[in-house]
């Protein structure tokens, strides 16, 4: 028990609660030394005022400092550092001076660095220029007194005066360090000035620094913050450097990781990936959910599930409802929603599953049009008392409005706002797809100006769901109002708002402007990115409009083309099955030939198929033009060997 415990004993179980971080409990054994009269020697009283600062006991630290015959300055110093941790600037520079009126001896450059460090790490700037100039008068400053001063000014965004900082650094015959010019970097970050972190970084290659962990992180937060994507993959382009290593620690991995998910930079996931087995990183259930993210983006679904079986089986993590999550979300986007279904139902009762899981589920059978399933999901919400909010609702508007379901969406609508659930811009989104989807274009565009009455600002999503539909019924002079007030009202353009343009002037028999907001497009380096989706869009509107030359002209383009991520299955199913059309049937089958090495370079992705209508129709036009039995079992074979379906009939003579 403790009342048989010795003065020696406490000390030791002192020991062990501040090895593992239990300050508080230290303190406590403190108080029982005293209640059996004990008098504590001068170390235990330096532990203690240390501990007593980390809990967060400033008036126990103060008092037992008090107590130190002499004093000791490493007690002042933790006093002053956690008053500077806990905000308290007053109570940090109040210790100072106390230390200089009792025991000026002890002040020395050490006292005056951490007391301006405090007031630094608090954007009290006047003040730390204050005690740097008191410091000035008797000592000279060090490397870490400017780094301080650097520190603070980035802090407060005065990346000029942390630059005077740096040059008086160097006139004072001071060399400058990684930390030095990693507070500039941080700096710049901060006013997200990328232009100035890649001068930075090119300081640091000048004087031969090292870009360590802190320099790799803070270049990934810019990647994630900056608006221009394209400054973005300029940012992120520093993870191509030899020297740059991500593989060292799970924080330095999870960042980079992150930012490249955010930014769907695809090239550097992969490496991350691919390198991850044979790094230092020892992942943790975050990281987990990180790689299965990652993952599911590069359509490594069984990748996914490698991933999830190493945490689960391997080292027995238990996932927690960020990563089942993660895990759920990469099984419904591959169209797997029975597995996802299946995985739900093996862990609901081991994690909490919360709203965002169940919406995940929700938007899966709603993407495979499955109304009736989504809603046995929303009634097992109400009975789990799972909370539900404006997503799940949307989620469910979405299952039926897809299918057309108008009636009960709306009801749905109307139900979402008595359990207290205000719509938001994509409820309404949501609701005009399914409008769309019907060709009834007079009631989206009354819930279109409804939600603009509610005080919903139109963003890009709403005028794509509304272009779409107008492009689908051929109601052009609707679209070009919609197109004319996006730009009246600044509503800027997005991937998906290309792809519908094109298909526009593709209908519109206007091919010289659909091959103008490509080419306006991948000129605009603010714009939108040409991605698969409007590259497949484009060669679809040549098809079209019976320009064969052109579709292949663009094709072969296309595949020189920075940054883009295609052609893809759909641009190469849109050439399978319009170049036959157009007398081009032996080219279509030499792009089959093309596609099937192509679509499926990467080990462990998932297969991207070609579209089957495709393919059935280019073995009947074989077989139209007596080409089937020259052609087709060679052509089936190398199909099947890449994972296509080819179905015996499309072989018949």
């Amino acid at each position: 028990s403790r009342q048989e415990m010795s003065f020696a004993c406490y000390k030791t179980l002192m020991k062990v609660y501040a090895v593992n971080g239990r300050y508080g409990e230290a303190c406590g054994l403190y108080d029982e030394i005293k209640q059996h009269g004990w008098e504590p020697d001068a170390v235990m009283y330096g532990s203690v005022v240390k501990f007593a600062a980390k809990a967060g006991r400033t008036d126990l630290a103060h008092e037992l400092a008090q107590k130190l015959e002499g004093g000791c300055i490493r007690n002042y110093m933790w006093l002053i550092r956690s008053a500077g941790q806990e905000g308290d600037v007053e109570r940090a520079v109040r210790t100072f001076r106390q230390l200089q009126s009792t025991q000026p001896e002890l002040v020395d450059v050490m006292a005056y660095n951490v007391t301006i460090d405090a007031c630094a790490s608090n954007n009290n700037m006047a003040l730390a220029q204050q005690l740097l100039e008191e410091m000035r008068q008797v000592y000279p400053m060090n490397k870490f007194t400017y780094n301080t001063m650097m520190k603070g000014h980035c802090a407060v965004g005065d990346l000029d005066s942390a630059r005077r900082s740096l040059q008086e650094m160097e006139e004072s015959g001071i060399t400058p360090d990684v930390a030095s010019f990693s507070c500039l970097l941080s700096g710049a970050a901060k006013q997200l000035d990328y232009k100035e972190t890649l001068r930075i970084i090119a300081e640091f290659d000048r004087r031969k620094l090292p870009l360590d962990s802190y320099v790799v992180s803070t270049m990934m937060q810019l990647s994630r913050k900056l608006p221009d994507a394209r400054d973005a993959y300029k940012v992120l382009s520093i993870l191509d450097r030899p020297d740059v290593h991500i593989f060292e620690d799970e924080v330095v991995f999870n960042t980079v990781v992150d930012a490249c998910i955010y930014r769907r930079d695809y090239k550097h996931l992969s490496r991350a990936i691919d390198g991850y087995p044979s790094s230092k990183v020892r992942a943790s259930v975050r990281t987990y959910g990180l790689l299965i993210k990652c993952c599911a983006i590069l359509r490594r679904t069984q990748g996914c599930w490698n991933f999830w079986d190493e945490m689960v089986d391997r080292r027995g993590i238990i996932p927690n409802d960020v990563t089942l999550g993660c895990m759920i979300d990469a099984l419904v986007e591959a169209k797997r929603v029975e597995d996802a279904l299946a995985l739900f139902r093996d862990w609901k009762t081991k994690v909490t599953c919360d709203t965002i899981i169940y919406s995940t589920l929700i938007k899966g059978f709603a993407s495979i049009g499955d109304a009736d399933r989504a809603m046995a999901l929303f009634q097992d919400m109400r009975t789990d008392g799972v909370q539900l909010n404006h997503i799940v609702f949307t989620a469910l508007i979405n299952a039926h409005a897809k299918n057309g379901l108008m009636k009960r969406a709306e009801q749905l609508m109307e139900e979402m706002e008595k359990e207290g659930c205000k719509p938001n811009a994509i409820t309404y989104s949501t609701i005009i797809r399914g409008h769309c989807v019907r060709g009834d274009l007079s009631s989206a565009l009354q819930v279109f100006h409804q939600m603009v009455g509610c005080g919903f600002r139109a963003d890009a999503v709403i005028f794509n769901t509304l272009l779409d539909g107008c492009v689908q019924h051929r109601n052009f002079d609707l679209a070009d109002e919609l197109l004319l007030k996006m730009k009246n009202t600044k509503v800027a353009p997005s991937n998906f708002t290309l792809s519908i343009i094109v298909k526009m002037w593709s209908k519109r028999g206007d091919l010289d402007k659909a091959f103008q907001v490509v080419r306006s497009a991948l000129k605009d380096s603010t714009g939108p990115k040409v991605d698969a989706q409007v590259g497949a869009c484009i060669v679809g509107a040549c098809i079209h409009n019976r320009a064969p030359e052109r579709a292949l002209e663009i094709f072969e383009e296309m595949k020189t083309w920075p940054s883009f991520d295609g052609p893809d299955n759909n641009t190469y199913s849109a050439l399978i099955s319009g170049l036959p059309r157009l007398g081009y049937l032996r080219k279509a089958v030499e792009l089959t030939d093309e596609a099937c090495v192509r679509l499926n370079t990467n080990p462990g992705q998932d297969k991207r198929l070609l579209a089957p209508n495709a393919l059935a129709q280019l073995f009947r036009a074989l077989r139209n033009e007596r080409l089937l039995q020259e052609l087709g079992p060679r052509l089936a074979a190398k199909l099947r060997k890449a994972g296509m379906g080819v179905d015996d009939k499309w072989l018949a003579q």
